[in-house]
């Protein structure tokens, strides 16, 4: 038990750190000033969430509020722990320090496993919890369930995670299972922000046999819980700590072992497969940006999440009927938009993100040779991606997938050009926050995709005015181009 506490504050103090490491240059002072106005700040705008919550508590309205809630919360609990498990197993960290301590490998799990629940509870806590607060603050005091009924789902969704971690690596080995768990914990915490916004997609008739399945069947205990029924609230919690105690009973031994497999997962890897040399520069580098990418499940997870939050705009537009109703309208421009996105992504990490610059500038090739090589070795990726959508559009309207093929190939291009004219080196895994670098290049990369998504629905629909949005893309590109030095 004190090996197990102390690995937990252990964790809980790495996470707290890393959590406030944008801070980490400012006086100690400062940062409390800082974290108290922003506790201040949570509660006074909880203050009338939680008038509008004691207006309408028992009515339908906060019951769909509740359920959509719990929609996004559950499954991020068991999303978030999985990805963090897989990652620990690439990237080693404090595994074999912990593995090779003499704390008892239970305890080591253990802890692992309730860190990994009050991380993935930590993001919704902060919001939920000064709503908790100002709701009892209120004269409503049954609110402040909510913190237990979340760390019951923090806990719970931790050992599922795990064992679905743990299964795939024990599955599929280490080195294979990185890529499928990644990408397996994005299509998990993708679903439940696509759940969660469910009451608003879908038609009237649908949002109301889902509010009568889901509370029934589904999320009744935990919704019943987080609105403080005492009963429920021991059932929730018990089913919860039992959930944990078995997977860190049971899942200890394979933890142990995936552990020590991963730590020779890729030398091993490397020496079952005999080094293949080519004479072409493009395939070579084809060959090589694809392996890079493969390599790092994280960069394609975050890439594939934040194609699948474009989906909603398609989604709402579909819903709305008339002529946004149309397939080359509805979901046409949201193809093009991914591409436009995943074509800038790619290529920044191929151009700004290269591992090995100095390596590659004593090739005996030029420079612009191994740029055209690198912009086709980003085009590949893009087709895979968008070629089954683009199939399943075909078969509702051949003419609308034809615009957005053309289309989409616009903005994948005109989203590579940007990043290889307005290249600005970091490392690989700063893509997501590559905007950060220059306001200016996002700016221009968001008004490409605005641009080309515009033009597909307009062609979609057959206007003229098509020409327009096409006409702002390409001037906007003539004076994003790099210009000769006088």
């Amino acid at each position: 038990m004190r090996a197990f506490l102390a690995l937990v504050a252990l964790d809980l103090k790495l996470s707290a750190r890393a959590l406030f490491a944008p801070l980490a240059d400012k006086p100690r002072l400062a940062r409390l000033a800082l974290l108290v106005a922003a506790l201040v700040g949570l509660h006074a705008a909880a203050w009338p969430v939680g008038l509008w919550v004691g207006a309408r508590e028992g009515g339908e309205s906060l019951a769909v509020a509740i359920r959509t809630g719990a929609l996004f919360v559950l499954p991020w609990t068991v999303s978030s722990p999985l990805s963090a498990l897989a990652r620990s197993f690439a990237t080693r960290g404090d595994l074999d320090l912990l593995l090779a301590s003499p704390a008892p490998m239970r305890a080591v799990f253990a802890a692992r496993l309730l860190s990994l629940g009050l991380e993935s509870v930590g993001a919704a806590g902060l919001l939920l919890g000064p709503l908790a607060d100002v709701c009892a603050l209120q004269g409503r005091p049954h609110w402040l369930a909510l913190y237990p009924a979340l760390l019951g789902a923090g806990v719970g969704g931790a050992a599922v995670g795990a064992a679905l971690a743990l299964g795939l690596a024990t599955l599929l080995g280490a080195r294979r299972a990185r890529v499928l768990s990644q990408l397996t914990a994005t299509a998990i915490g993708g679903s439940a922000a696509l759940a969660a916004q469910a009451a608003v997609f879908l038609p009237a008739g649908a949002r109301g046999a889902l509010a009568a399945w889901l509370p029934a069947d589904l999320l009744g205990p935990a919704l019943r819980a987080a609105t403080g029924e005492p009963r429920a609230l021991a059932f929730w919690m018990t089913g919860a700590l039992t959930i944990y105690a078995l997977g860190a009973l049971t899942l200890a031994g394979a933890f142990a072992r995936v552990a020590q497999i991963s730590a020779g997962a890729c030398e091993a890897g490397r020496a079952a497969r005999a080094p293949r040399f080519t004479a072409s520069l493009p395939a070579a580098l084809r060959a090589k940006e694809a392996r890079l990418l493969w390599r790092d499940p994280w960069l394609l997870s975050q890439m594939a999440l934040q194609a699948l939050y474009t989906l909603p705009i398609a989604l709402i537009l579909w819903r709305n009927g008339g002529v946004t109703a149309q397939p080359g309208v509805a979901f046409a421009p949201t193809l093009v938009v991914i591409a436009g996105q995943l074509s800038a992504s790619l290529a920044w990490i191929a151009l700004c993100g290269e591992d090995a610059p100095d390596f590659l500038a004593t090739a005996p090739t030029t420079r612009a040779a191994l740029e055209r090589a690198k912009l086709g070795a980003v085009a590949l990726p893009v087709a895979l991606v968008l070629a089954p959508a683009l199939g399943a559009m075909a078969l509702v309207s051949p003419r609308a997938a034809a615009t957005a093929a053309v289309f989409g190939t616009g903005a994948a291009l005109s989203g590579a050009l940007l990043m290889l004219w307005r290249q600005a080196p970091a490392r690989r895994g700063l893509v997501l926050r590559r905007h950060s670098q220059s306001k200016a290049v996002a700016l221009i990369e968001h008004w490409l995709s605005l641009c080309w998504a515009g033009a597909t629905g307009l062609a979609a629909l057959g206007s003229a005015l098509t020409l327009a949005p096409l006409g702002f893309a390409v001037a906007t590109l003539w004076w994003a181009r790099p210009r000769p030095n006088p």
